[in-house]
C-alpha cells in the first residue's frame, strides 16, 4: 500500500474544501482539504443533500446518511467524487463492511488520486479486520502496519494501533502491546478500544504481581528474628497489602522464622488526565494498570501540576466545609472507604457514593473512583507515590454533573480531618 502524490485537477477551478475530522465506530470521514469542482454533485441541491449526510456520518448516524443516499439513486441523481466518500463512510460506520469495501475499491479505481484516497484505503483495511485474524494473517498486519507509517494522523489510526495492540496481548507479548499503547495513553487514554485494551493488560500486569509464583525482579526475603509484615514493606517499600496478597498470607502475626517470602520491586507513578478523566498507575515509568475516574465540575478545579500522595486513610471523615461532619460508616459519606491526600488535606483520590458519576466532571476538585478500585490502587501505593494531574476539562469528551443534594449525617464522627 504505498502513497500516490496527489495532484492538482487540470478541469475545473481548483479550492479548498475542510471537512470535519471526526474518529468514527467504523472509521471516520477523512477527505482532503483540495478537490476539483467537477468532483461536486453539479445539483446545488444534491450538493446540500450530500453535506447533511456528511454530518450524520460525523455524529455516527449512518443509516440515516444511508438514507439520503438510497433516495438520491432512486431518483438517478449521481453525487460526484465527494458524496462517493461519504456514502462508504456511510456504509462503514452502519457495519456494512463488505459493501463498504467494494465501493472503495470501486472509488479507488475511478479517483486512484483523490483526496478521499486514504480513507478509502483505511474502509479497505477495516473490512478486512473485521472478517479475518489479525494474528493469522501476515499480510492484513504488514497492511495495517504500512498504513500507520503512511497515515499516522489518520483519525482512525487510533483503532488500528489498538487491534495491533490487541493481537500482541492474545499472542502473549504483554511487552509489545504496552509499547503500542503507551503513546495513545497520552492523548485518547478514553478512547473505548484503547481503554479496553489497557484495562485488559492492567488486569493481567495485577494478577502476576499479585500471584504468588516468584516473577522477575522480585526479592526473595527470609524471615528473621523481630521481623514484622510492616518492617519488611517499609524496608522494601511496598505496601503492608501487597506484601501480604503476594505470598498468600491472611493473618500478619503469623509469619515464621526461616519463612521466605516473595518482595515485589516496586516504583509506582501516577497520572490524572483531566481531560479523559482516567488515572493510569505506571510501574518503574511503563505502563501497569488504567482506571476511570472522576475529576472537578469546575474548571481547573482539579489542578494540574505534580503532586505526592501526602497521607492514606481507611474509613476516613467527610468535611464538605458546611459545617457537616460526615464518620466513618456513615451512608451519606461521600469520600467511602478510602482517601489519598495529595494537596494538603483538602484534595485527594477516594471512592464515591454515585458511580455513575465517575468519568464525568462531577467532583469539587478531588479524583473520585469506583469503590473497588480506589480500594485496589489503595492496596498498591505507599505515601510518596509521585502525581501527575495533566489536561484540563473538555465538555465535548465527559459531561458536566451538578452536585447532590447531601442528606445530614448519620451519625457523629471522632476522626480527625482527613
Amino acid at each position: 500500500m504505498t502513497r500516490s502524490s496527489r495532484s492538482a485537477t487540470p478541469i475545473g477551478k481548483i479550492f479548498a474544501l475542510v471537512l470535519i475530522l471526526a474518529p468514527l465506530v467504523g472509521g471516520a470521514l477523512w477527505f482532503g482539504s483540495q478537490r476539483s469542482s467537477s468532483a461536486r454533485a453539479a445539483d446545488p441541491e444534491v450538493g446540500q443533500r450530500v453535506m447533511l449526510a456528511q454530518k450524520f456520518v460525523t455524529s455516527g448516524e449512518h443509516q440515516k446518511a444511508l438514507e439520503i443516499f438510497r433516495e438520491l439513486d432512486e431518483k438517478g441523481q449521481g453525487y460526484g467524487e465527494e458524496g462517493q466518500i461519504v456514502r462508504i463512510s456511510a456504509l462503514d460506520g452502519a457495519g456494512k463492511h463488505d459493501d463498504a469495501a467494494e465501493a472503495a475499491k470501486a472509488f479507488l479505481k475511478k479517483y486512484p488520486e483523490s483526496a478521499g484516497k486514504e480513507q478509502a484505503e483505511y474502509i479497505v483495511l477495516n473490512a478486512a479486520l473485521a472478517k479475518r485474524d489479525l494474528g493469522s494473517d501476515v499480510e492484513l498486519q504488514k497492511n495495517v502496519e504500512s498504513f500507520l507509517a503512511e497515515n499516522p494522523d489518520h483519525p482512525s489510526s487510533v483503532r488500528l494501533v489498538a487491534a495491533l495492540a490487541q493481537q500482541d496481548l492474545k499472542a502473549g507479548n504483554r511487552d509489545a502491546a504496552i509499547a503500542r499503547l503507551e503513546p495513545l495513553l497520552k492523548t485518547s487514554s478514553d478512547n473505548p478500544e484503547v481503554f479496553a485494551i489497557a484495562d485488559e493488560i492492567g488486569k493481567a500486569n495485577l494478577a502476576a504481581l499479585l500471584s504468588t509464583t516468584q516473577q522477575e525482579g522480585d526479592v526473595v526475603y527470609t524471615v528473621k528474628k523481630g521481623d514484622s509484615i510492616n518492617r519488611i514493606a517499609r524496608a522494601n517499600k511496598v505496601t503492608d497489602e501487597l506484601l501480604l496478597k503476594c505470598n498468600g498470607i491472611t493473618n500478619p502475626k503469623n509469619l515464621r522464622i526461616g519463612q521466605t517470602l516473595r518482595v515485589p520491586q516496586t516504583d509506582f507513578s501516577l497520572v490524572v488526565d483531566v481531560a479523559a478523566n482516567t488515572l493510569v498507575l505506571n510501574n518503574h515509568g511503563k505502563f501497569f494498570r488504567i482506571y476511570r475516574v472522576r475529576t472537578g465540575r469546575e474548571s481547573g478545579t482539579t489542578p494540574t501540576g505534580e503532586y505526592r500522595i501526602l497521607n492514606k486513610k481507611t474509613a476516613p471523615t467527610w468535611r464538605p466545609g458546611n459545617g457537616h461532619v460526615y464518620g466513618p460508616g456513615d451512608p451519606n459519606n461521600e469520600l467511602g472507604t478510602r482517601w489519598m491526600s495529595f494537596k494538603e488535606d483538602i484534595l485527594g483520590i477516594h471512592g464515591t457514593l454515585h458511580p455513575e458519576t465517575v468519568g464525568e466532571y462531577a467532583s469539587n476538585g478531588c479524583v473520585g473512583m469506583h469503590t473497588a478500585e480506589v480500594e485496589e490502587l489503595f492496596d498498591l501505593i505507599n505515601v510518596g507515590t509521585p502525581l501527575t494531574i495533566t489536561g484540563s476539562q473538555d465538555l465535548t469528551r465527559h459531561k458536566f454533573i451538578p452536585p447532590p443534594q447531601v442528606p445530614p449525617p448519620q451519625q457523629l464522627a471522632s476522626a480527625a480531618k482527613p
